[in-house]
């Protein structure tokens, strides 16, 4: 048996690899090629799919259109995910594989969510053409989920997965069909909901490292009663991811002082790059502490408060040096979170007439994640003044400074220690998510050819963020002002020449417990949790109470036929209604902690929408053409914030022949401003940018406020795509398509980072706005921006426009077609997409596109290929990434950097995947086994002038990765 295996796994691989043709996933050829693959699962002798598993019928729900129809005929490219195709990877997570896509961006996933938290914790979300999530609509069963925080955008991992029988990625503008955010496209989970047994499987994930270990199971259950009127859906899913901390085992590739930083050399004149890309930068700062300047400079103090040696380099810039002892930036950060969550997923449906059926929905879903949140660094303008009196001061440390006849000196420290338990992180951020639906629904039909639809749906999210270890500023300051208790007027009850806290000379009761901040692990448990709050259980945290409330009919009818068919009309309603309110913790409300200072609030807004589509046949068979039909929508909405809005679309279709088909629509999308956009409660962070009001542009600490903007309008859309599928009946089971598409934006929103505010003050690389300066707040006597408070919330600013062309080649057959003699079939599966524009622009931007950087990179794609056999299934899958820049600045502009390095290599990531059916007791179970990354190809090295790893995505950062698990389904 295992000589067996091994030779149909090789006998896979070999023909993936001289293949170079694969199966087009778009509805038109979804009939053929169910055809296609029932006879090669009787050609080899694999188990039929049992009831549910391929549902072909004669009408289905097309994604983008709201008329209920042949699924072939739809204007709208849709690549088709079956729940097969899935499965045949075995991915952890549906996500995973959708991101994969050529036409979808990298979206939020625990794989971006590396070295510090953001607002998504753990959360996959989708993003489409790279737009960005908030403009890429995700449904389930065509219907609206609630968003997973402040933006609308779904976590899919609360979504029931091991229900799902298929997805739609429709890859273009279909606001007329949905309303808001579906500028960019829609991702519908359309869920088996005929399904019939009992299904379930465990997936196990590790990384050739040996960490990343992932643990994931699903269970799903599906029966009828009352004689078969009424259908009753169960399932659960559970996923627990560990963390990756960099520290415990750096990859091979990472280069931990690799930084892009100013060129301390460079003129606008000169011919030399405005950047200079550095491989032995890093903090000029240590954990430990280093003297900051003086005669003692480079003295600094390791573990125990032992005396080392800490070389300052040459380029000094900020808190990052170069040409010194490297104390890397990103090595404390992780390469993924520690990531936990499940759902628990209920339908029951009933045949309450021929006619009407009755559906109900509810589900239940955590999510809970940690990361790291922000490194405490004092260094420069905030570094700590040491006096020769603390009576922590090593001793050695008094002596140098005996002999160097100084009382004090600056001490720059990163406070990587500031931790109340072993294993937790400064600053340490929890994403944490509850989320409940319920969904109450009639759907019917009427006369001969009318159907109609009413649902109640509502959606819940509550939502907790929390810092832990997180510094109180006043009362750090207060602990790292130590002194040694006088034998006179002293503190009482304190030995003479302890150390105490200065403050509590005058305020014996303040409960200051004194800080030794030489050498990492020197803080002391007690001071740690003072500084912290945690003696008192404080904890910064932030409580947010999310409800969307959807109310929605609509119906389609068949009124008459012309010459060509019948004309179907759709018509509807729908009101929205979503809402939030906050909370947070009182030290936050003072803006008492270093990070966080979350703010309460409550807002919310209501949409009535009111939305037409026809669909009228024009010719049939003619001489010009087999079938001839247009499409055409609009939508009227109105917002309780910004007004009215219409959005509309028009699609032709046109069957040349039985082999040919011409499409193409053209569309006026929209997203509206979200309750993040428009009310979010402002947050408060300690960041470092780069300050240009200092010669070289160093890198200073700021405070940024983050909030909504409540003035914000709808982004305005037009979408244009034009192409066409051919399957040639003289090639059964291939199909070609080629799409083309162009997306403008105007009003984008946007939100205005601290950089790039401060860039447009003071007029750094694009023109001089002085508006953007009122954004900008300095510190008390400062003239320069060290520890300026920056004010950033999103504006209708940007303009954004995408073009580019999708291709789609597949190719499905039984190999005895060629030779009788071969057992088994195969089924080849290409999607590439070009990108021929990319451009964002603020109105006084002088920057380059983005088209051709490895943020954008002109050609991606993705190959699958499957080998089924038996009671075998071999899988290989090859993603492409193009080659491309980092940037495309100028090389001798302020923000170049030498051509040189100036560079991303194509990338070739190969995953191979085998599925072996076995029989146990009589019931049938899938083993399966997948390597991600096969070759373990390295990321590509991506200098920066911020915190990162030296790379980015899309590439992977983990390498080699192994699953293993079974399916079962009785």
């Amino acid at each position: 048996m295992l000589k067996s295996l091994r030779w149909r796994l090789l006998t896979g691989v070999a023909i993936a690899a001289g293949s170079a043709l694969s199966i087009a996933a778009n509805p038109a050829a979804a009939a053929e090629q169910a055809e296609i693959l029932q006879l090669a699962v009787q050609a080899t002798g694999a188990p039929a799919p049992q009831q549910g598993e391929a549902s072909q019928v004669e009408e289905v729900v097309v994604t983008g259109s709201r008329i209920v129809r042949n699924g072939n005929e739809a204007p709208t490219p849709t690549t088709v995910l079956s729940a097969a195709d899935i499965q045949e990877r075995n991915p952890t997570n549906i996500a995973d594989y959708i991101t994969q896509l050529p036409s979808m961006g990298t979206g939020n996933t625990p794989r971006t969510t590396t070295l510090f938290a953001n607002a998504t914790g753990g959360a996959n979300q989708l993003s489409a053409r790279d737009l960005g999530v908030t403009r890429t609509l995700v449904l389930l069963d065509g219907r609206r989920v609630v968003g997973s925080g402040m933006s609308p955008a779904v976590d899919v991992n609360l979504l029931p997965q091991n229900l799902v029988q298929r997805v739609d990625v429709v890859t273009g503008g279909a606001s007329a069909a949905y309303g808001s955010d579906a500028v960019a496209g829609v991702v519908n989970f359309i869920l088996d909901t005929g399904f019939t047994g009992l299904k379930g499987g465990v997936n196990f994930s590790k990384t050739g490292h040996g960490d990343g270990k992932i643990v994931s199971g699903d269970l799903a259950y599906g029966g009828k009663f009352a004689g078969g009127k009424g259908h009753l859906l169960l399932s659960g899913n559970y996923y627990k991811g560990d963390r990756i901390d960099f520290y415990d085992d750096p990859r091979d590739w990472f280069q931990p002082g690799l930084r892009l930083m100013n060129n301390p050399t460079w003129t606008a004149t000169n011919g030399q790059a405005g950047q200079i890309v550095r491989t032995d930068a890093g903090y000029n700062s240590t954990p430990g502490g280093v003297v900051a300047s003086g005669p003692l400079a480079g003295m600094a103090f390791g573990p125990g408060g032992s005396i080392q040696n800490f070389v300052l380099g040459p380029i000094q810039q900020g808190q990052v040096q170069a040409g010194g002892t490297i104390e890397s930036m990103p090595i404390r950060g992780a390469l993924l979170p520690d990531d936990e969550h499940w759902s628990v997923f209920g339908r029951a449906s009933f045949e309450l007439t021929d006619k009407i059926t009755a559906t109900f929905e509810a589900s239940y879903a955590g999510n809970d994640t940690v990361n790291w949140s922000a490194v405490y660094n004092r260094q420069g303008a905030t570094a700590i003044t040491i006096n020769r009196a603390n009576p922590f001061l090593p001793v050695a440390a008094q002596q140098a400074m005996d002999r160097a006849g100084v009382t004090s000196f600056q001490m720059s420290r990163l406070f990587y220690d500031m931790i109340n338990k072993p294993g937790t992180h400064i600053g340490e951020a929890g994403y944490n998510r509850r989320q409940d639906r319920i969904l109450a629904a009639l759907e019917g039909r009427f006369l001969d050819s009318g159907r109609w639809r009413a649902y109640y749906q509502r959606g819940h999210s509550d939502v907790w963020y929390t810092r832990d270890n997180n510094i109180i500023l006043d009362r750090f300051n207060r602990a790292i002002d130590v002194i040694a208790n006088p034998a006179t007027g002293g503190v009482a009850g304190v030995a003479a020449g302890a150390a105490i806290c200065r403050s509590t000379l005058t305020a014996p009761t303040n409960g200051c417990v004194p800080m030794n901040v030489f050498g990492e692990g020197s803080l002391g448990a007690a001071s740690i949790a003072w500084v912290t709050g945690a003696a008192e259980g404080l904890r910064t945290r932030q409580d947010i109470d999310f409800k969307q409330d959807v109310w929605s009919i609509d119906g389609q009818y068949s009124p008459f036929s012309t010459w060509a068919g019948p004309v179907s009309i759709a018509a509807g309603y729908e009101y929205r209604k979503e809402s939030f309110s906050s909370t947070a913790d009182s030290y936050s409300l003072q803006s008492l902690w270093n990070v966080g200072n979350f703010k309460g609030g409550a807002n919310g807004y209501n949409v009535k929408e009111a939305f037409g589509e026809i669909l009228v046949p024009l010719l049939k068979d003619t001489v010009v053409a087999k079938s001839l039909e247009f499409n055409g929508a609009i939508r009227r909405t109105d917002y309780s914030t910004s007004g009215k809005v219409t959005t509309w679309k028009a699609g032709l279709t046109w069957d040349i022949n039985d082999d040919l088909r011409l499409r193409g629509t053209r569309s006026r999308d929209i997203r509206a401003p979200n309750l993040n956009d428009l009310f979010a409660p402002s947050s408060q962070f300690v960041n470092a940018y780069l300050d240009r009001t200092q010669t070289g542009s160093p890198q200073v600490p700021n405070i940024t406020l983050s909030g909504g903007n409540p003035n914000l309008k709808p982004e305005i859309a037009d979408t244009w795509t034009a192409g066409g599928v051919y399957q040639p009946h003289w090639a059964p089971g291939l199909s070609l398509s080629v799409d083309w598409y162009k997306i403008d934006i105007a009003d984008a929103i946007t939100a205005v980072g601290a950089q790039q505010i401060i860039d447009m003050c003071y007029g750094f690389n694009r023109p001089q706005n002085p508006a953007a300066c009122d954004s900008i707040v300095k510190a008390a006597g400062a003239t320069n921006l060290v520890n300026a408070t920056i004010y950033t919330s999103g504006i209708n600013a940007q303009t954004v426009a995408v073009e580019g062309i999708d291709y789609e080649a597949g190719y499905r057959t039984t190999l005895d077609r060629f030779s009788k003699s071969l057992p088994g079939a195969v089924n080849f599966r290409l999607l590439v997409s070009q990108r021929l524009k990319d451009e964002t622009i603020l109105p006084g931007d002088v920057a380059p596109p983005t088209l051709g950087t490895f943020a954008s990179l002109k050609w991606r794609g993705l190959l699958t290929t499957t080998y089924v056999v038996g009671a075998s299934r071999t899988t290989l899958t090859t993603r492409y990434l193009g080659k491309g820049k980092i940037t495309n600045q100028p090389e001798t502009s302020r923000t170049g950097i030498p051509e040189a390095f100036n560079k991303v290599d194509a990338v070739w990531y190969v995953e191979l995947a085998e599925n072996y059916d076995v029989t146990i007791g009589g019931r049938r179970l899938t083993l399966f086994a997948a390597v991600e990354n096969l070759f373990d190809r390295d990321p590509e090295p991506i200098p920066s002038s911020g915190t990162s790893f030296g790379t980015s995505a899309p590439y992977d950062l983990l390498g080699r990765t192994y699953r293993a698990g079974m399916r079962f389904r009785f």
